[in-house]
């Protein structure tokens, strides 16, 4: 019965994020509001709070929960592969409402304001995971924020892409995220030369 219950959570989640994302994307986003978004979703105002804070969060969908995701991906484990492995599985990451999304950051204050702090998020769970291998906190956080820099290229790419008509092969981000692991690796190498 659980496994019931978190996929009626998970339908329900995505459903919200995509009925946000269609009327951001038709009328912007200071003019939808919370009621039009539980209305296109076919649930009530409430439950749109109940799986998004903010209007900001449903932007990102279910980004807050793959830093959780990655958290555990990063326990007893080598943290660059981890990170890796884990950022070459995020499902839908690569997808038309990442155009939506990027726009909205740009515009909206708030928005970008809220990408930055799940970003954040996600560099410190990636430097705590990498700060005992590497004997530090500061080239902990230096290499987990190249790593991150390297997914936020990727999607900036893939929205550049995308806007022009095309869009990046699965073999284009493969190379570009296996870019930024040499370049975090090249850096862990360096660090470790002035040790």
């Amino acid at each position: 019965m659980a496994g019931l219950r978190q996929r009626k959570k998970r339908a329900t989640r995505a459903a919200i994020h995509h009925a946000g994302m269609r009327l951001f994307a038709e009328q912007g986003f200071a003019r939808t509001t919370i009621d039009q978004i539980a209305e296109a979703a076919d649930v009530s105002r409430a439950t749109v709070f109940t799986y998004f804070p903010s209007k900001e969060d449903i932007v990102f969908g279910d980004a807050p929960a793959a830093v959780e995701t990655l958290a555990e991906a990063l326990r007893d484990r080598p943290a660059i592969p981890a990170v890796r492995e884990w950022i070459g599985g995020l499902a839908g990451w690569i997808e038309p409402e990442l155009v939506v999304q990027l726009g909205l950051v740009r515009e909206v204050p708030g928005v970008g304001a809220r990408r930055l702090q799940i970003y954040g998020e996600l560099e410190r769970v990636v430097a705590d995971a990498l700060e005992g291998e590497l004997g530090g906190r500061l080239p902990a956080e230096l290499v987990a924020a190249s790593l991150l820099a390297g997914l936020r290229i990727v999607e900036d790419t893939a929205a550049a892409r995308m806007e022009a008509g095309g869009e990046l092969t699965q073999a284009e981000i493969e190379a570009l995220l296996d870019d930024a692991v040499r370049f975090a690796e090249a850096g862990i190498a360096v660090l470790a030369q002035r040790a």
